[in-house]
Parts: C-alpha cells; sequence; structure tokens
C-alpha cells in the first residue's frame, strides 16, 4: 500500500485471512451487532447482506442503476443515514456491474462520510483488474482521518487467480484489525502456512503476469 498509495501501515494494522470473504465476516463481527445499520449500495456482491444479518445488524439498500453507471450518490447515502448508521460498505472496482468510481465520486462520498461519522468497508479485491481509461483508487487515501476509519480488503483471488488458496487481507485501525484478529483466532485460527507463503511470491514476484492477464481479459466481449 505504501508503494502503490502512498499509506503505509504497520504490522499491528494487517491481518491476513481465509480469503477476501473471511475478512469481510471478521470486520463486520468486530464493528457492528444488533441495533445497528449498515449501508450497502446495490447491485452488491451476494455475501454482503448475509454477512451483515449474521453480526445482528440490519442492513439498508441504496438502489442505484445503468444510469448512473451504477454508482451511489453523495445524495443517497445521505438521505441513507439514520441515527443506527454505523458502517458503509462500498465495492470499487464492483462486483457485479463493473463499475468503477473516479477519483472525485469518492471524494465526494468520503467528505459524506466524515460528516456523518461513519465507518467504512472498502472491499478492493478487483483493484488490479480495472480497463480501458479507469482506474481504481484507495478509499482509505482520500481525505485527512479516512484511514482512521476505513478497513481496506483485498486479496490474491482476483489479481493473482488465487482463489481456491483462499488468502486475503484486511488494513485498517490497529484497535480494529486486532478485535478482528480475535474473531479469526476464535473460528479458524490463520490461514494455511503454504498459501500465505504462496501469496507471499505471488505479491513479491514479477507482476508481468498479472498485466498479461488483465490485457487477456480485456478482450473478452459478453
Amino acid at each position: 500500500y505504501q508503494k502503490t498509495y502512498g499509506i503505509r501501515y504497520t504490522p499491528e494494522q494487517v491481518l491476513v485471512s481465509e480469503g477476501a470473504k473471511h475478512s469481510l465476516h471478521n470486520a463486520l463481527c468486530a464493528t457492528v451487532g444488533p441495533g445497528d445499520e449498515v449501508i450497502i449500495p446495490t447491485p452488491y456482491w451476494v455475501s454482503y447482506s448475509d454477512l451483515v444479518q449474521m453480526t445482528g445488524a440490519s442492513y439498508v439498500l441504496v438502489p442505484t442503476s445503468l444510469d448512473n453507471g451504477f454508482k451511489m450518490t453523495p445524495a443517497q447515502l445521505r438521505s441513507a443515514i439514520t441515527p443506527r448508521s454505523r458502517l458503509l460498505m462500498l465495492n470499487s472496482p464492483g462486483n457485479p456491474t463493473g463499475s468503477v468510481y473516479t477519483r472525485q465520486e469518492l471524494e465526494a462520498l468520503a467528505d459524506v462520510v466524515l460528516e456523518a461519522d461513519l465507518a467504512v468497508l472498502s472491499d478492493e479485491i478487483y483493484e488490479r483488474l480495472v480497463f480501458g481509461a479507469a482506474q481504481a483508487t484507495c478509499f482509505a487515501t482520500l481525505r485527512p482521518g479516512l484511514a482512521e476509519r476505513t478497513i481496506t480488503v483485498s486479496g490474491a483471488s482476483k489479481s493473482y487467480a488465487m482463489t481456491g488458496w483462499r488468502i486475503g487481507w484486511a488494513v485498517g485501525p490497529a484497535p480494529v484489525i486486532r478485535a478482528m484478529g480475535d474473531v479469526q483466532s476464535q473460528q479458524t485460527g490463520c490461514p494455511c502456512s503454504v498459501s500465505q507463503y504462496a501469496a507471499l511470491a505471488a505479491l513479491e514476484g514479477d507482476q508481468g503476469c498479472v498485466e498479461r492477464m488483465r490485457q487477456e481479459l480485456s478482450l473478452i466481449h459478453i
């Protein structure tokens, strides 16, 4: 993150889990519970709402459409906020829509987040798989104070096509990451050591394979 986005995380701010889905689950378990609301723009990855419900919290869906590129506007976010709102779940680049928020669009959402004192769970696992003029943006870097309220999730499944190795990670405020680690330690302990070494090799190795895969995927037309 320091090399790509200019933001440095200490080891106490990083948790490696059994895939990005596990990271999302850990984050939600550590931050919300009964009586809390989590805001989710739609369409969304199918697991989001179920993961929220498993904590006892409720989800609030914000509809988007093709007309606005399947992107939530600041006005929509502001309208969805209630006294029970605790967390916003963001996914850019997005699944299943493929939408990628511009930096300016995310900055506008960030201003609402800061005004409303919300936390953010930013799923950025598709950050390396963008096409055309689209550019992925790390939400936590956009405004002073955002890093202290944002949990960023990514993993090896998409950029490195390592879905079956089950390695994901979360970076964020140390107290939250510590709580997420406490949750994980009672669920699964830790990811397989072989998978961890494989993911480390992917991250530190030649990145040419990622670019070749991205270019090949850009040729696919549905």
